[in-house]
């Protein structure tokens, strides 16, 4: 994307910011057929909608409900917000949970006075859930907290929508430890999982290391993310972990455990083939043209086809980039 249409898409997204505004102090409905080119369905209205990140568009409903003192109903913000929000989130009790208001919408629905008390207790229960995962060194499964569990489930519908809000990704990188003065013993274990990687290309999954040899290394390490970290690795990782897994199992139901295929993991590959570096440094181009990561349909077929194979999946293509693939 050229810099005039750089400057003209960000002069358009102003004049949206200021349509939006002005829609909220009058609640929310005013439309002009001549705005019909900035809907998700014309080649402009897309590009803007594209423009916008998920925590943009939160932060303009978020400020709408401070203005309201309640959460929104739709008919209370401008159409453009509510169609954004709506195609960004899928429906407006999505956009409303991922933005933390309470879907009770409208006048009728909780305060912001009161939804505030309400996420000072979940941002609790989430520090707590953040806690385990940096005591332990891992993702904590559901069973392990089920108190928590059962008063999250009035806000989140699965454990992976819950591990995301309290940011335990981060939150296990606390200890890593590179351990000195290591013995011979340990270091043949050590070799042997830098030889396991370099077979995969990639980092190993803790099941695809032999169980005594796995066993060894968890006991003198701790976790399976610190046993990486002595040979500079980092570990798969779960682009949606535990996605499906409810927050409280039902009668009759099995123990959420992770699926053990790839395609929904990023990981780094440890060695680039000449063809995947090539192929690689042509979506960097053209993501420098467009000013943002592509979509796999602006990708030349071939090219694509090449990646998702080296790669696993398009999402981890992109993941070899720094990038993340486009909502």
């Amino acid at each position: 994307m050229g810099d005039n249409n750089k400057n003209q898409l960000q002069e358009q997204k102003k004049m949206i910011l200021n349509m939006i505004a002005e829609g909220s102090k009058s609640h929310g409905e005013v439309f002009d057929k001549d705005d019909s080119r900035y809907s998700v369905d014309t080649e402009e209205g897309a590009q803007i909608y594209a423009s916008f990140s998920d925590e943009e568009l939160l932060d303009l409903l978020r400020e709408s409900a401070q203005r309201l003192g309640y959460s929104p109903s739709q008919g209370e913000v401008h159409w453009i917000l509510r169609t954004y929000l709506k195609t960004r989130f899928k429906n407006w009790p999505g956009a409303l949970r991922a933005a933390g208001l309470s879907r009770s919408a409208g006048r009728g629905g909780v305060s912001t006075e009161q939804l505030s008390q309400e996420n000072g207790e979940y941002q609790n229960m989430l520090n707590q859930v953040r806690s385990m995962a940096e005591r332990l060194g891992r993702i904590p499964h559901p069973s392990e907290l089920p108190e928590i569990c059962r008063k999250l489930k009035k806000r989140y519908r699965t454990w992976g929508e819950v591990l995301a809000a309290a940011g335990v990704e981060e939150a296990m990188a606390v200890h890593l430890q590179k351990e000195e003065n290591l013995k011979d013993d340990e270091l043949r274990m050590l070799q042997e999982l830098r030889a396991l990687a370099k077979r995969l290309n990639r980092s190993p999954l803790r099941s695809e290391m032999e169980q005594v040899l796995r066993e060894s290394l968890l006991r003198r390490f701790g976790s399976w993310r610190n046993v990486l970290y002595q040979i500079d690795l980092e570990p798969v990782q779960r682009i949606t972990p535990f996605v499906n897994a409810p927050l409280q199992r039902g009668k009759g139901h099995k123990r959420a455990t992770h699926r053990q295929e790839l395609y929904d993991c990023h990981y780094r590959l440890l060695k680039l083939d000449p063809q995947t570096a090539e192929d690689l440094e042509l979506v960097r181009k053209l993501m420098q043209q467009l000013g943002r990561p592509p979509n796999r349909q602006e990708v030349p077929p071939e090219i694509r086809k090449r990646l998702q194979k080296a790669c696993g999946s398009w999402s981890n293509a992109l993941f070899q980039l720094g990038l993340q693939e486009n909502p």
